[in-house]
């Protein structure tokens, strides 16, 4: 040790000769390539010093640098080489946190290595772009930056893997003593600096643990509750930084980090717009594999899960259901970053060229790569993805140029998958989605999300109500919003509150069934034309064996009603789809009958009714021929093409029509109840439609003759 502290001496008087420093360096400069002078550094040594040994003794190789800022020593490492148990007061929280991370990978090889003056390619992969110049800072603090280049990446660069790269990694390992790389993904520097590197270090994302040593050498403290990995849910490395600041106490630090992970991984704060999932509750089987991800997120999370056993999915159906909401919440629950992207945004945030709109795939997509290094599992949303086109409808024109767009993207999501990421995409349109995007290994599967049922219509009104009408019976608003999605419940809360403030008081009940349903402003006589119509569609349904679920005279855009049925058989016979086409036409009939006459109003009635009957003759093989001409969804089409598949609709369509006037004839006393009810109510479930028709038996059997045979009337009571 006598021999040691003699080198120390000679080495310290050196030092102050040939390179005075000003003692109090700004804290805030960074490091340059091309300046040595660094803050908290030791400065310049002569050449000759460390090139051979000093009064005869050997250098201890385990030496290395501490850096202080107002006068220059050396201090024997802790375990694994690095910084010590205390913190400079010029070192900021980035290289704190930086140089606390790179402790855990630095090696006594490494150590060895740069005491040695050894020339030396040096490798470093973070775990996210924003480590990559706090890393660099930190590695200066350590290593003398005397012949020493960096080669800093937080993008993919334009022409990685390209020759001019190679070129300059060569000249840059040819013309420095060392030579270090750092950057997030190795694959994005030169395969000659690769194949080059002497060492490789992949410092790991803030655990727990280093972040209580980061607070404990801070502020002089731990914290005396443990922080866990819940605290850093989300947090990347300024995240952390960010709660270490000038005079705070370790209680505070942990504080500020709990609040920043909420906000970062979304999780729902009183007050917030954002749904938590168990208000998303009532939406079918989409809500049942948002519970089931965020269970097997969590056994990803200790072991017990291989991350590829998690499996995304396309979310479809109607606008305003809550696809976004819903992949929002899974995240927040399961407490992993998300990612949300479009389309349109590829577009927006590019030049809108092709290799603009390739890049933007390439920063969402590299994006959530870097996430899963810092967490494990992310979470990537691709909202409106029907906007990718289905390459099977591109015209040759169109082809051109989203060919590579469309191929580019399932290479990319394909790769994300074996990353960690779950892939989860919404779209109002599941035939426009090209089938290579919902195979296992990219999205996976298709869920269709319902607009939300009784139960959890209720819980979203309470969740956006936040307090308000406590203890209040909301069946009325209940009944009233059958079949309206969360978007529509948020905004009729928000319109409920606005009718009241704008009143001075306190939200009441009849401020929100005023937003759900305002008045009918209608003309008596429409209002129950609209009723006699509906409660047609109800009455011939029910005596047909068909299950009612709702029957509502709430007009909605181009309708003045609705009548929501159960369809229990997905694949009918002709009987069935005939039984569909009455009821269709049912309306149409009590019009007739019990009305002033047909109207427009039967128009999307008839829409349907032909498109089930052209499906039936031109599709499935259920009239005079086997022949499918076109897929169900466009048997319609075939109508202008083919006179006589048009001519046979056009017969069943007479035919039907006058089974439904009789039908509605028969049953003329239940649909008058049922209008009137409906002119009440303004809403019927299927129980209350079903307890008043039982009160009216049919007055009429009725036999209508086909072609084929008896119309027969299963059910008809």
């Amino acid at each position: 040790m006598r021999v040691i502290a003699t080198l120390l001496s000679k080495l310290l008087r050196r030092a102050a000769r040939t390179a005075p420093h000003d003692p109090t360096p700004s804290p805030d400069t960074p490091p340059t390539p091309e300046s040595n002078s660094l803050p908290g550094t030791a400065p310049d040594l002569p050449d000759d010093v460390g090139s051979e040994p000093l009064l005869g003794a050997e250098v201890d190789p385990e030496l290395t640098f501490e850096p202080l800022t107002e006068e220059v020593s050396f201090t024997l490492p802790p375990e694994r080489g690095g910084s010590s148990g205390r913190r400079s007061p010029s070192e900021p929280s980035l290289q704190l946190l930086a140089g606390l991370a790179l402790d855990r990978v630095w090696t006594p090889d490494l150590a060895r290595d740069l005491e040695r003056h050894h020339p030396l390619v040096i490798i470093v992969e973070v775990p996210a772009s924003v480590w990559s110049n706090p890393v660099r800072d930190a590695l200066a603090r350590r290593v003398s930056p005397r012949r020493i280049e960096f080669t800093v990446l937080q993008t993919r660069p334009k022409d990685a893997g390209g020759p001019a790269l190679d070129l300059d990694a060569a000249h840059a390992v040819a013309a420095k003593s060392v030579v270090v790389a750092i950057a997030p993904d190795a694959t994005w520097l030169s395969p000659v600096m690769v194949a080059a590197a002497d060492h490789r270090l992949q410092p790991a994302p803030l655990s727990p643990d280093v972040v209580t040593e980061a607070i404990r050498r801070w502020t002089g403290r731990k914290p005396r509750i443990a922080i866990t990995s819940a605290d850093l849910a989300g947090l990347d490395l300024p995240d952390v930084a960010a709660a270490l600041r000038p005079g705070a106490t370790a209680a505070m630090c942990r504080r500020r980090l709990q609040a920043a992970s909420r906000t970062r991984i979304g999780r729902p704060q009183p007050g917030s717009s954002s749904v938590p999932l168990a208000a998303l509750a009532g939406s079918g089987e989409a809500f049942a594999w948002a519970e089931d991800l965020v269970r097997s997120i969590e056994r990803v999370k200790v072991g017990a899960l291989p991350v590829s056993a998690l499996e995304g999915c396309v979310l479809y159906g109607s606008p305003g259901t809550g696809k976004t909401a819903l992949a929002r919440a899974v995240a927040s629950e399961a407490g992993v970053p998300f990612q949300e992207t479009s389309v349109g945004g590829w577009f927006s945030s590019s030049s809108g060229n092709l290799d603009g709109v390739v890049k933007a795939i390439d920063k969402f997509c590299d994006s959530l790569h870097v996430m899963t290094k810092s967490s494990g599992v992310a979470i990537g949303f691709v909202d409106e993805l029907d906007a990718l086109p289905n390459r099977e409808r591109l015209s040759n024109r169109g082809a051109d140029w989203w060919l590579p767009v469309v191929t580019h993207a399932l290479i990319r999501f394909e790769k994300l998958r074996k990353s960690g990421v779950v892939l989860i995409g919404a779209t109002n349109h599941l035939s426009r989605i090209d089938a290579a995007l919902l195979r296992p290994g990219r999205f996976d599967q298709a869920i269709e999300v319902l607009p939300p049922d009784k139960a959890g219509r209720e819980l979203a009104l309470l969740h956006h109500l936040a307090g308000d009408l406590a203890g209040v019976d909301l069946d009325a608003a209940l009944r009233l919003s059958r079949g309206a999605t969360g978007a529509t419940l948020a905004a009729a809360v928000r319109a409920a509150r606005r009718r009241a403030d704008a009143a001075g008081r306190a939200m009441e009940l009849a401020d929100l069934l005023a937003a759900i349903d305002p008045a009918d402003t209608r003309p008596p006589d429409v209002i129950r034309s609209a009723a006699l119509h509906e409660a047609a569609h109800a009455a011939v349904a029910l005596r047909l064996g068909m299950r009612v679920v709702q029957v509502s005279i709430v007009a909605g855009p181009g309708s003045g009603g609705s009548t929501t049925l159960g369809v229990d058989d997905p694949t009918p016979g002709r009987e069935a789809v005939e039984r569909q086409v009455v009821v269709a036409l049912a309306g149409r009939a009590a019009d007739t009958i019990l009305g002033a006459g047909p109207d427009a109003g039967s128009g999307s009635d008839l829409f349907e009714a032909t498109g089930l009957l052209a499906s039936l003759h031109a599709s499935w093989g259920l009239g005079d021929r086997l022949t499918a001409a076109l897929p169900y969804d466009r048997a319609r089409e075939v109508l202008t093409l083919d006179g006589e598949i048009a001519s046979a609709v056009e017969k069943d369509l007479v035919r039907l029509s006058w089974v439904a006037e009789w039908m509605v004839t028969a049953n003329a006393s239940a649909i008058e109840e049922l209008a009137g009810a409906l002119i009440q109510a303004r809403v019927l479930t299927g129980e209350e439609v079903a307890a008043i028709v039982d009160r009216h038996p049919p007055r009429l059997r009725v036999k209508a003759v086909t072609r084929q045979g008896t119309f027969s009337v299963k059910g008809f009571r």
